[in-house]
């Protein structure tokens, strides 16, 4: 065990040194992975060190799960049993320089010319999970520029209150974390990054697709101009998933999807899209290419979060015609965007995500946590770029302002919100992850999408939103609510009024 005090400066072994600004405390020698390469098939696997952190099980094992599978592998493992700095509050998790305490780790680079490195951050109280990149500075020289990566490590402390009288009341973070530096593969050509990154990856698993959906709900045959004229001229139903998801978001929505294929005559839409690289613009471009352009489908649209941003640019395009918006539920729409999407907020957006969609059930969870890793990746490796379908959902997006800022008839959209509270249940990773959010959005909030905006942005304002309150969900736990689906259902019953747009 190592003391150390403000100011200090230790050799941890291992290749990792640690500088302390305004922070005491004890840390452990820094333990090496028995296998270390990123390129290793077997070893230690993420889910067993992630626990052994403190990590929540379910949040262990499935993000262990999504680590192991993208090839991100455990290199070596720096614990900080106790830590004291005096309580300052969550840190904003910006790309600049860190002002608050924090310590600064001196890690060793990887040899390889084809591997990249991030620090996975675990807190010994809360189990919450933060992901740390290297310093901008050594990003902005290149990756392979230098024998070691600084990273800045914050050291804020607060507490979390218990959310009921049931509660195990008020519990420290910040006061002990485990640090993972975590190596991966990089595509090297050349002495230079190849295509890669979150744009590569999408393009492979996240490609433009629009299928039929089973009567259970889930993904059925791939959809075509013949296959569309053999079903008819009767209205579609058509669902818009969110970032960084797929069409499994709709799963809570599985029980209604019967119903739906009867009342729609089989005419059941999922959009398959990539949500990181491609903004909702082209996202509605590359709709519009799947339906026949000889005659007007009237749809009826479902969204989720970014989902609705989609829909919304679908009407907008020049071969718009083609499509008649007779209703269009909007759930937890980004419509004046989120914190979260600005640049300087990057490392709070996948820290979010990767707590939330490592909380949720498996189908949700486990098909989003992929995109999320392969942004830390891109990022870590110091490249910026190529992430135009986040940077839509910024409130500053010249194309989110221009849209609304955009005359649109509303008679028939209707949005659904929630500002998420935990409940006396929720569990203590969820408390923590609330009060992370909330410091940053200073507002209610779902833990993504800020409550106002999702109805009201610019000229576009939805009256009366549907608010799930007491009790309140998150953001990717609307559908999993009754509520909702009553919601929905009930919406999609209305009167046809003049068409969106």
């Amino acid at each position: 065990m190592v003391n150390f005090s403000p100011g200090s400066a230790v050799d941890l072994g291992n290749g990792v040194r640690m500088h302390a600004v305004n922070v005491s405390g004890e840390a452990r020698r820094a333990e090496r992975a028995p296998d270390a390469s990123v390129r290793a098939t077997a070893g230690r696997t993420p889910q067993a060190y992630l626990r052994q952190s403190g990590a929540a099980p379910e949040a262990a094992d499935r993000l262990g799960g999504a680590l192991d599978d993208s090839g991100m592998r455990l290199h070596t493992t720096i614990a900080l049993p106790r830590l004291s700095a005096g309580r300052s509050g969550p840190a904003p998790r910006t790309r600049g320089p860190v002002t608050a305490p924090h310590l600064r780790l001196e890690v060793g680079a990887p040899a390889r010319a084809d591997e990249g490195q991030v620090i996975l951050e675990v807190d010994g109280k809360t189990g919450h999970i933060r992901w740390h990149l290297p310093r901008v500075e050594a990003a902005a020289e290149g990756h392979r520029a230098a024998v070691k990566q600084q990273f800045d490590i914050p050291c804020d402390r607060f507490e979390i209150g218990g959310a009921g009288p049931a509660s195990r009341g008020i519990v420290g973070f910040g006061l002990s974390k485990v640090l993972h530096v975590i190596r991966f593969p990089v595509e090297y050509v050349a002495g230079q990054v190849a295509e890669w990154g979150a744009r590569w990856w999408e393009g492979r698993h996240r490609p433009h697709a629009l299928r039929l959906a089973n009567p259970d709900g889930t993904v059925g045959a791939a959809v075509d101009a013949r296959l569309l004229a053999q079903l008819g001229t009767g209205p579609y139903l058509l669902f818009v998933h969110g970032t960084f998801s797929t069409s499994d978001a709709f799963a809570g929505l599985h029980p209604d999807f019967a119903r739906w294929y009867a009342d729609y005559g089989r005419r059941l839409l999922l959009f398959e899209h990539p949500t990181v690289a491609a903004t909702p613009e082209k996202n509605a471009r590359r709709l519009l290419d799947f339906l026949p352009d000889d005659r007007t489908l009237t749809l009826d649209v479902v969204t989720h979060s970014r989902g609705g941003l989609v829909a919304r640019q679908l009407v907008r395009q020049p071969a718009a015609g083609r499509v008649s918006v007779r209703r269009l539920v909007q759930v937890a729409s980004p419509n004046a965007g989120t914190k979260l999407a600005s640049p300087e907020n990057l490392g709070s957006l996948v820290d979010t995500f990767t707590n939330l969609f490592s909380l949720l059930p498996d189908a949700v969870g486990g098909a989003a946590l992929p995109g999320v890793l392969e942004v830390v990746k891109q990022v870590a490796v110091g490249i910026m770029s190529g992430l135009d379908g986040l940077a839509a959902m910024d409130p500053a997006n010249e194309e989110l302002l221009a849209l609304n800022d955009t005359d649109v008839r509303m008679d028939a959209v209707h949005a659904i919100t929630s500002n998420y509270k935990p409940s006396a249940g929720a569990s203590l990773a969820q408390r923590t992850l609330d009060t992370i959010v909330d410091a940053l959005f200073a507002d209610g909030n779902d833990l993504v999408v800020p409550v106002t905006g999702m109805s009201n942005a610019g000229k576009f304002v939805v009256p009366a939103p549907f608010a799930l309150d007491a009790p309140s969900v998150s953001h990717c736990a609307y559908f999993g609510d009754e509520r909702t689906r009553a919601e929905i259902r009930h919406c999609l019953t209305l009167p046809a009024v003049l068409p969106f747009g």
